[in-house]
Order: structure tokens, then sequence, then C-alpha cells
């Protein structure tokens, strides 16, 4: 799909994504939800992709709806990755889901579980078909394994990805697909840098629309890893997008006392759908 302005005679509809990774429930979880619901007021966006929502298994506890009642939105929740984790000094059943927020109409939202191994299990891909002005838009958000090259992790993830497109090319066609999520590796990366290329030619958005290297998770030592992306599916996509801007956002510290929203940065991007 080669970017360009929508045609004389079209009426162009402005588009605003964002993936963002919430950290589940770790570090200064309430002060981390006020911050997210503060900066994603002022990013003002159409759709948000979100990776590692924690929820409690008896509810008393749910990023994802807090976000969606502090925004106005709707949201799809795909639960995910069922375990005990330590919470405000207990141990709480609970899930690290994925969910999309969305100002739009959401017309469909399903599932389905991706490869995983023992090491790294319960990965799914997450499908919403949205309606914008008319159009109709294919939301994928996922979050790839987490394991390293050396424990097959490069392999299960390039797997994954193959998976879920492979169930896109299958659905219904629309007339954007867009694939968000916390990928664990970079595009460029031996593993995914293939997706790239035909058959499938992934875009990514980011850098279509003039977006400057990007990091969004630094390890422990320091070092920058751009690991959360949005791309476009040319190959499920039949509509003609003009990528706006770009930029990295939930990224400022909370005043006082510099509680940062998550351990990962969000990624945004404005698109003009023709």
């Amino acid at each position: 799909m080669t970017p360009r302005l929508p045609s004389e005679g079209t009426r162009a509809t402005r588009l605003k994504v964002v993936t963002f990774n919430t950290w589940k429930c770790d570090g200064d979880y309430a002060l981390r939800l006020e911050a997210m619901c503060q900066q994603m007021k002022a990013l003002q966006a159409d759709v948000v992709a979100l990776q590692e929502t924690f929820a409690t298994f008896d509810g008393t506890t749910d990023t994802a709806r807090v976000l969606a009642r502090s925004l106005g939105m709707q949201l799809h929740t795909a639960p995910a990755r069922r375990k005990m984790r330590r919470f405000q000094g207990e141990w709480v059943d609970s899930f690290s889901s994925l969910t999309v927020l969305s100002r739009l109409p959401i017309r469909s939202g399903e599932q389905m579980e991706l490869p995983s191994t023992v090491a790294d299990g319960g990965r799914l891909a997450q499908f919403c078909s949205l309606e914008v002005d008319g159009k109709s838009v294919l939301l994928i958000n996922a979050h790839l394994s987490h394991l390293p090259q050396s424990e097959g992790g490069g392999a299960l993830r390039a797997q994954q990805l193959r998976t879920l497109l492979d169930q896109s090319a299958q659905m219904p066609q629309h007339d954007l697909t867009l694939l968000c999520g916390d990928f664990n590796a970079a595009m460029d990366s031996a593993e995914l840098s293939p997706f790239m290329r035909p058959p499938w030619a992934l875009l990514d958005a980011f850098a279509q629309a003039g977006g400057a290297e990007k990091f969004t998770y630094r390890t422990p030592e320091g070092q920058g890893l751009n690991l959360d992306h949005i791309l476009c599916v040319p190959s499920c996509s039949h509509m003609a997008v003009d990528y706006l801007d770009a930029s990295v956002a939930l990224n400022a510290p909370m005043q006082p006392p510099d509680v940062l929203p998550s351990d990962h940065v969000g990624v945004c991007v404005t698109f003009s759908l023709g």
C-alpha cells in the first residue's frame, strides 16, 4: 500500500491510534493508573490497543475498565495469562490481558491462541472490527513472546506473528487492517524483518508518518529497545491511507513523585483514511 493523500471528491477520516503496554500491577500501581488516565485523556486517541491489562479474578481491580470509564470509551477485553500475582502485599488470582479501547463502534471482537511453549504460554491475539465514518478497520492487538533468542524466543515470535497474519487473511476484508502491540523485538530483528517483505510487506506506520528513531523500553542496564509497534497490513487492506503524524506518548513522570505510567512508552500514529 503506497501512502497518499485521499483523492479529490472523497471525504477523509482522521484516525488516531495508540498502542501501550500497561505493565500489569507492577510498580506503584495506583499512581501509575492515575498517570495513565491523565495522559491518555490528553492524547484524545480514537483507538487504544493495550497489553498487560491487569484485572483481579473477582473484578475488584480492573485497569481496562478504569481507563474506559475515565476516557468515555468502549472496550473489548481478551482475558489472558491467568495466574497468582503479588498485588498490594497479597497474592491475588488475576489476568494480564489484551484490551482495545475505542471511541468508535466496535462491531465485533474475538481472540485466538498463539503458539506457545511451557516457558511462555497463554499468548493471544485480539481482533476487533471497528466502524469509522462508514469505513471498516480491523485492529489486531498482540503481545508476542518475551523469551530471549537463546531460549527460542525469536523463532517463537516469528511463528506467532505468522499465525495471526494467516488468521487475518481468512477474515472478511476490511478497508484498513492495523496490527498493534508489544512484539518484544524490533521490526528489523532477524525474526521479524522477513515480514516487512513480500508476501506480507508490513508497513511500519510510525516510520511512514515520519517518526524519528524510537525506544519504547529501557533495560535495567539502560539500553533502549524498540519493542512496540503500529503496523499497516496492506495485503488485508484496500483503502488508500495517509500517515499524518507519529510520536511516542505516555512517557511523562507524574509530579510528584516522578512515577511513570509504565515501564514501556506508548506509540501514537494518526492516519487519514480516504
